[in-house]
């Protein structure tokens, strides 16, 4: 697990490689809520060579769990502390 701090407001960008999922493939930004893996509004689709890029802010103060999922593959979980 990574951790990032970042400021509220304060752009955050997610970037990787999704392998064995096609091109085209939407991938989502998901954040652990309530108990339960949520999307938020930032998708992209993957590009020429399996590769995505997602921009979001955090608003809130505190720590957020996040998580990319590229068709069925979900990538390792990740926090981002807002401070």
């Amino acid at each position: 697990m990574s951790k990032v701090q970042v400021k509220p407001g304060q752009s955050v960008t997610f970037t990787g490689r999704a392998k064995g999922v096609k091109v085209g493939t939407k991938v989502v930004l998901l954040h652990m809520h309530n108990g339960k893996w949520t999307p938020l509004k930032s998708s992209t689709v993957l590009k020429n060579g399996s590769s995505y890029s997602l921009v979001t802010k955090f608003n809130n103060k505190g720590k957020e769990q996040l998580r990319v999922m590229a068709g069925k593959i979900v990538s390792p979980t990740v926090v981002v502390t807002v401070k």
